[in-house]
C-alpha cells in the first residue's frame, strides 16, 4: 500500500485502509467501518490501530474506538501496558478479519471526491 485503500465487497460498507507508519518489518495502519447515521455524517465504528509484523506475518492491535467509547493496549501517561485489552481486542480483531475475508473484500485504492 502506498497510500489509503478499500477493502471493498459488494454488498458491504467498505473498510477504510490508511498506513500511519511504515518501518522496514512493521507497517502502523488505521482500519475504519464507517456507518452512516440516519442524520449527519458517517461515523467510523469501529476504527482501529493496528501493527503488522511483516516477516512474521503478525497483525497486532494498539487502539479501539466504536460508539461506545475506546480502548488502547497501552497508555503512555501511566505508562501501562494492558494484556487482557491487547488479548480482548486481538480476539475481536481475528474474528473481523475473518469475516473481512469470508465477505471477499479485495483491497481497492481510496478515490476522494476532491481528487
Amino acid at each position: 500500500m502506498r497510500g489509503p485503500a478499500k477493502l471493498a465487497a459488494l454488498g458491504h460498507t467498505d473498510v477504510h485502509v490508511d498506513v500511519i507508519e511504515r518501518h522496514p518489518h512493521r507497517l502502523v495502519l488505521r482500519m475504519s467501518h464507517y456507518l452512516q447515521r440516519l442524520h449527519g455524517a458517517a461515523i467510523p465504528d469501529p476504527d482501529m490501530t493496528v501493527e503488522v509484523y511483516l516477516l512474521a506475518e503478525t497483525v497486532g492491535v494498539l487502539t479501539y474506538s466504536d460508539c461506545f467509547g475506546s480502548r488502547k493496549v497501552f497508555c503512555p501517561e501511566l505508562m501501562a501496558f494492558s494484556p487482557l485489552a491487547k488479548a480482548e481486542l486481538n480476539n475481536f480483531l481475528e474474528q473481523w478479519l475473518t469475516k473481512l475475508i469470508a465477505e471477499g473484500r479485495c483491497l481497492t485504492k481510496a478515490v476522494f471526491a476532491s481528487q
